[in-house]
């Protein structure tokens, strides 16, 4: 018998119907408690100012929230007074109604202060138990009190006098009071009482309607309305009603006796205490015990949204004091025992809850989930079984694994999903092998070896349509006969890096794509071709557990890996790239990878759903956003659109374009504190300075000031980054990430204007940029006047000095002549007597050189009459000789034997030729003149050694008969070689020699 388990027999329901009903909105909300130091957690009322400070009403006081700390104003308990509601009016001013007046925030004095008139009439309504208070469209105040009457406020615009008008209310009374006041759309106004009366005002009293009859004197909470213009009224005990104004018609809405699910036809609780409408058209409704209800016009049904201790993102009570509009798309909830709760009003959501799948368990491991060509939904139940969903009927199959029943289900522990073309599905256990349901029989069918494959992760179909099942035990290949017809594992010797599989996907290509724990494989023509992480490779895979695979609009591949992050493979280069990263996917797991029909991918990853758009901006959502992270499990795209999530929380599912961040980039950046800090320590500015029409005057004795910023965003204030700039110090944007706190010190004196902007998680840029203008005071001696009086005075001291100077100089200047006078005598007679002393020096040395001059001079003559001595002697000598050759010669002639006689002709004609007596001639005449023979050389360098010896007797004026008897010639000889020689020399005709010798030694001296 097979097993397919009804809930009756595990718990108590199985193929229960279950209407569409059951799918219930998602919302996530944050709560602000006692933890973060609100006073009371009892909240009356709520609002959220155009700045972005959270006011919260208790009936202790106001409670200011900046998203970071809590200022209370306790002025309640000294007026022994209670909140009954507060309003921001067009111009910002917060005002308080309580039970013993109207009070107004006074943001210069940083304290609230009781609204007062000149009248004193007006003053007792003033200080009156005022339940109900709005502000027209014309701007005036509008308000009722205990004592049933309701008059007319206007304040703002009369310079702070305040004014009146008394509204004509018959029928007000201490027991008949206006308890809600609503002015709608087109300007007319509501009032609801304490006696459950409906009343109109018609310009000049108010007039009851029909919907009184209806009511039956119930107390009337709150009165709004929605975008067809009809009345929404919330009472005490009665329910919700909803009346149209134009044909009077009443619809009543009450607790229905068997309404125990999350959606319905109507409300939950019958104590309506207040309501909302949104720019959706929903009007969202707070009760006294049900939680926060939603009416959906356009579907009109009811959904419930109550306090669970088991999920951390459900309201935190059950009784709603006020429901109010925040900035960024939030909606505030005040609540009686939970403190503040608040959300994001991005209703893409839904969620069918696990109490209507069957699941009770509250197990981290996530499940797998899949939907069927028939629409309906399987999914795993973490540990426990296998669920079946009919999205159309409601009904819950349940599969569990018996031991007992071998023709059922094996192991509870389902980690794959897959539908064949036959319709059948395939489901991959941990422990329990293979199986495959046939739906339409609830009969399991038992595969080729089933029961031998475990951790079957992967499931996919091939090309040719057979069946790759992947296990911790390699690739099992099925045919549609459920026989294997292919095995592939490491031992196969094909190429495959690993035997555990993870992960498979068929590209467009038909090649199919294993993952496993050590590296990805492609199976091609017969055999798989590996692809490992390399350290040094960039371009190769960034992981070797595969997690996930899919295939993008340009036909890459994306690879999903354990802690690595996302890859993309392309086909042309068979590299890698990891992507992502830089764009903002944070997530390092990527269990799960698709594609939907805009192109975009989107991951299923350890931090929630990131969508990675075709332009490569990425997109990520979290649990605030209501995404779960994804423990062994991933979102699937199903056939019709939708998105689906499974795990302890049920099934979420959304339509892909759907779901978008809807963080606004208008984000209000506000300035939270101020603290200024000198030697005498710190202290906090007032709280007008940290409004942008006010001016931070900073003391001359500061040493540093700290501003800490946030922005309107409550939501999610960790992925908002900042730049500021500091105009006079810097020009240009500095970026400081998530920081909330600048500080500066040691500012010039001077003006500046502080500003920051915001950038949302998504990096776009607020439009808002918060303006702090900063004064730095100079000190006493950096004040203008100071300097100037300084400067006046050192100019007077100067001038003064400079008098003085001058008058002392001038003084000194008279004793210096004086002093100079006396000097300059004495100073000239030591000169006189200096210079007569260099007088008789220099005729002393004078003297001296004249002595060497005549001692060079007389050795000079000395010299020269020895040189012209000696060659006198020389020529005498050579005369004589010639005298008795020529007397030899004679008796030669007249001897027969003469032979004797010739020899000496013969020795005395050598002795008459050599050149030792030259020589001696020469070395004298370099003693006399040492440069004659340089510079005649240096000026004639081609003249012979005979003209060098005619220039030196030349030079030493002998006459033309000793030059010939020198040299042996006649004296016409010696003058046709003193003709030659001028030529040689280039001796001008008017030129002597004398003057060409004497110039010779004046150019060579220069």
């Amino acid at each position: 018998m097979r097993l397919t388990l009804f809930v009756y027999f595990f718990f108590s329901f199985i193929f229960i119907p279950l209407k569409f009903r059951a799918q219930n909105v998602s919302l996530q909300f944050q709560n602000i408690t006692f933890e973060d130091g609100i006073s009371d957690s009892r909240i009356e009322h709520v609002i959220q100012d155009k700045k972005g400070f959270v006011w919260i009403a208790t009936r202790l006081g106001i409670d200011r929230y900046n998203g970071q700390n809590i200022k209370s104003y306790k002025f309640l308990q000294e007026k022994q007074a209670g909140t009954n509601t507060m309003l921001q009016t067009q111009k910002g001013n917060i005002l308080v109604a309580t039970t013993r007046g109207l009070f107004i925030f006074d943001a210069k004095k940083d304290l609230f202060e009781l609204l007062k008139s000149e009248d004193s009439v007006l003053n007792t309504h003033l200080n009156s138990n005022i339940h109900t208070i709005i502000q027209l469209k014309n701007g005036k105040l509008l308000c009722g009190n205990a004592n049933g009457t309701v008059f007319s406020l206007s304040f703002e615009e009369n310079d702070g006098n305040v004014k009146h008008q008394m509204l004509n209310f018959s029928n007000g009374s201490n027991s008949n009071h206006p308890s809600s006041i609503f002015q709608d759309t087109k300007g007319t106004i509501w009032m609801g009482t304490s006696q459950g009366d409906l009343f109109v005002f018609n310009e000049k009293e108010f007039l009851n309607t029909t919907f009184s009859k209806y009511n039956h004197n119930t107390y009337i909470n709150d009165i709004t309305a929605d975008s067809n213009g009809k009345l929404w009224i919330g009472t005490k005990g009665n329910g919700l009603f909803n009346f149209d104004v134009n044909t009077n018609e009443v619809k009543q809405y009450k607790k229905q006796l068997n309404n125990n699910d999350n959606i319905s036809e109507s409300i939950n609780n019958n104590f309506v205490i207040c309501l909302y409408a949104d720019k959706n058209d929903n009007i969202w409704i707070g009760t006294d015990g049900g939680g926060l209800n939603l009416y959906k016009n356009k579907k009109n049904k009811f959904y419930y949204f109550q306090s669970d201790s088991n999920n951390k993102f459900s309201i935190s009570d059950n009784a709603i004091l006020h429901i109010s509009p925040g900035e960024d798309n939030i909606i505030w909830t005040a609540t009686v025992h939970g403190g503040l709760s608040y959300f994001k009003n991005n209703i893409s959501l839904y969620n069918i809850p696990p109490s209507k799948l069957g699941i009770r368990n509250k197990d981290k491991q996530g499940s797998r989930i899949l939907e069927s060509k028939n629409g309906d939904l399987w999914l795993t139940a973490g540990r426990n079984g296998l669920r079946r969903y009919n999205r159309r009927t409601g009904k819950v199959t349940v599969f569990i694994s018996d031991p007992n029943n071998k023709s059922g289900l094996s192991g509870n522990n389902i980690l794959s999903l897959y539908e064949d073309n036959q319709n059948r599905i395939w489901i991959g256990t941990l422990y329990g092998g293979l199986n495959i349901l046939e739906p339409k029989t609830g009969t399991f069918l038992k595969a080729e070896n089933w029961s031998g494959l475990k951790a079957v992760f992967a499931i996919e179909k091939d090309g040719n349509g057979n069946i790759w099942v992947g296990s911790n035990s390699g690739v099992t290949v099925y045919n549609n006969n459920l026989k294997i017809i292919n095995t592939y594992t490491v031992g196969s010797n094909i190429g495959l890096s690993s035997n555990v599989i993870t992960c498979m996907f068929k590209d467009v290509k038909d090649d199919m794509w294993v993952g496993t724990a050590k590296g990805l494989n492609v199976f091609k023509q017969g055999k798989f071709k590996s692809y490992l992480p390399k350290k040094e490779d960039s371009t190769s895979l960034s992981g070797s557990r595969i997690l996930s695979i899919a295939e993008d609009d340009d036909l890459s591949i994306l690879v999903g890996t354990y802690g690595y992050g996302l890859n993309r493979y392309f086909r042309n280069s068979d590299n890698f790239k990891r992507i992502g990263q830089e764009k903002g996917l944070k997530a390092t797991f990527i269990r799960g990878l698709f594609l939907d029909d805009e192109k975009n991918i989107w991951c299923s990853t350890n931090l929630g759903l990131s969508k990675i758009t075709p332009a490569g901006m990425v997109q990520n959502f979290n649990s605030y956003d209501g995404i779960e992270p994804f423990n062994n499990n991933k979102a699937e795209l199903g056939h019709n659109g939708y998105i689906y999530m499974a795990g302890n929380f049920g099934i979420t599912y959304f339509k892909a374009e759907d779901l978008a961040n809807n963080y606004s980039k208008d984000h209000n950046v506000f300035f939270t504190n101020i603290s200024l800090i000198n030697k005498n320590g710190i202290k906090e500015a007032p709280f007008k300075n940290y409004l942008e029409n006010y001016k931070l005057i900073l003391p001359p004795d500061n040493v540093m000031f700290t501003l800490r910023f946030t922005t309107s965003n409550y939501w999610d204030p960790k992925n908002i980054s900042y730049k500021y700039k500091l105009e006079g110090l810097h020009e240009t944007w500095q970026n400081i990430g998530n920081n909330k706190t600048l500080s500066f010190s040691n500012l010039n004196p001077g003006d500046y204007s502080l500003k920051i902007k915001a950038f949302n998680r998504e990096g776009l840029e607020s439009t808002h940029i918060a303006t702090l203008n900063i004064y730095a005071s100079p000190s006493f001696w950096e004040k203008t006047w100071v300097k100037i009086s300084l400067l006046l005075s050192f100019i007077a001291i100067i001038f003064g000095f400079v008098k003085w100077r001058v008058s002392t100089i001038k003084k000194q200047k008279q004793n210096l002549n004086i002093l100079i006078n006396q000097k300059t005598k004495l100073v000239e007679a030591q000169n006189r007597k200096i210079y007569q002393n260099n007088i008789d020096l220099l005729n002393a040395e004078k003297a001296n050189q004249q002595l060497k001059q005549k001692q060079l001079e007389n050795e000079l003559n000395f010299k020269t009459n020895e040189l012209t001595n000696r060659t006198l002697r020389e020529i005498h000598k050579n005369n004589l000789l010639d005298k008795i050759k020529d007397d030899i010669s004679k008796v030669a002639k007249q001897n027969k034997d003469s032979k004797s006689l010739k020899s000496i002709v013969t020795l005395i004609d050598n002795t008459l030729n050599l050149d030792k007596d030259w020589d001696d001639f020469y070395n004298l005449f370099q003693q006399v003149q040492p440069s004659f023979i340089k510079n005649l050389l240096k000026e004639s360098p081609k003249i012979t050694d005979r003209d060098i010896k005619l220039c030196a007797l030349i030079h030493l004026n002998f006459s033309s008969q000793h030059i010939a008897t020198l040299f042996g010639i006649s004296e016409s000889s010696v003058k046709v070689a003193r003709h030659r020689l001028r030529k040689k020399l280039k001796i001008e005709e008017n030129q002597t020699f004398k003057e060409f010798f004497e110039r010779l030694t004046t150019h060579a001296a220069t």
